[in-house]
């Protein structure tokens, strides 16, 4: 079957080979979540996983449910490696190893379900209703191309809700046997609490981390291919202003250095610079300054450490000796048009070398304020 083909050849094979080889021959696991597999496939078929975020593109929610149930299953062999007890809070050292092992995987792989109710698809008089049929099934009974669209009364993270209505198409009453009746609730909260505000169980804890984990690897590849993401849409502006002059590099005073292939976007000035321009000339609008950083290092376009934490401090010369800044760390290429490069002087930026966390008040455990105040408060 053509989409069989498809999708081994361009989504599935390295993600459900994977997958197989974590899961156990004993109690047939692998055979099991290999059927369990072939249905998830059925069901969402070539859907995209979102309208214009992440994994947006055809066969977007397979790979990403996927991904997620890989992970779950990562975490979970995490807990048995010699020297690394069990989480009893995630996992229940009491309960049989197998059953939450494969409780992790279908947490994993159901997490998203719920989005299925955020498309409608149309094909001439029929309409897909993802509770009575798999996607695939619908494909094969109408014969031509739907058309899809996605519901705007849609709520972010609403979809959490609806996911356990759809593990029918899923689940079979082996699979719940193997689980237990008494474990299904616990299935339930996982998927239900991902996107919920408290998110009320350890295992939907796990699955929300995790699949924030995947749309940020995803992120680069959305960010900078959507034309409307605000990420391009800044980048955009900071090359249109340095190449019009409106924004000066390698000058005194100027808010933008280049040095070999690193180029130092000092803040918040060139943010205020950028935001000005976009609103009066494409009636754009920029996130805050905090959540602008956190898209940025989301789309690794700025150097940026393991917290996404990208302002650095730089130092450049001044009228009377190095002057100290804050500034964002791009690739050259990224925001400064190659024409413009011979023309600029020479001037060389310095990165400040990060401080010292400061030390640990033993009777409070709260860290003591730091001299300097926050940069980005």
């Amino acid at each position: 079957m053509w989409l069989g083909d498809h999708f081994r050849r361009v989504v599935g094979h390295d993600l459900t080979q994977s997958i197989l080889s974590r899961l156990p021959e004993e109690m047939d696991c692998r055979a099991r979540g290999r059927r369990v597999m072939a249905k998830l496939r059925d069901l969402v078929s070539d859907l995209p996983a979102s309208a214009d975020h992440h994994h947006s593109s055809r066969f977007g929610l397979l790979q990403h449910s996927l991904e997620i149930a890989l992970k779950m299953l990562e975490q979970f062999e995490k807990t048995l490696l010699p020297g690394a007890p069990p989480d009893v809070a995630l996992f229940n050292t009491e309960a049989d190893p197998l059953q939450t092992q494969y409780l992790c995987f279908l947490a994993g792989l159901g997490h998203d379900l719920g989005k299925l109710f955020d498309i409608e698809l149309v094909a001439g008089e029929r309409r897909w209703s993802p509770l009575t049929e798999a996607y695939a099934e619908f494909l094969r009974q109408v014969k031509r191309e739907p058309v899809l669209e996605w519901n705007k009364k849609r709520v972010r993270g609403g979809h959490a809700q609806f996911s356990p209505w759809l593990m029918h198409h899923l689940l079979s009453p082996a699979d719940m046997r193997f689980i237990g009746l008494e474990r299904l609730p616990e299935l339930t909260g996982a998927l239900t609490g991902t996107h919920a505000g408290d998110q009320s169980t350890p295992l939907a804890r796990l699955v929300s981390k995790l699949d924030q984990q995947s749309v940020e690897q995803a992120a680069p590849d959305w960010m900078l291919n959507r034309p409307d993401s605000k990420v391009n849409q800044f980048v955009n502006a900071l090359r249109s202003l340095i190449a019009d002059g409106r924004l000066s590099v390698n000058t005194l005073g100027a808010p933008v250095f280049v040095t070999g292939d690193k180029a130092a976007v000092v803040v918040p000035l060139s943010i205020s610079v950028a935001r000005d321009f976009l609103k009066r000339e494409e009636k754009i609008k920029l996130p805050s300054n905090h959540r602008l950083y956190d898209l940025l290092a989301q789309a690794k376009v700025v150097e940026a450490d393991e917290n996404r934490q990208c302002v650095k401090k730089i130092r450049v010369p001044g009228k009377r000796g190095r002057v100290e800044l804050h500034a964002l760390i791009f690739a050259t290429d990224t925001i400064i048009p190659e024409r413009i490069l011979p023309t600029l002087p020479n001037v060389v930026f310095e990165l400040k070398p990060e401080e010292p966390k400061p030390p640990m008040d033993v009777e409070s455990n709260e860290r003591k304020p730091a001299a300097v105040g926050d940069p980005l408060s």
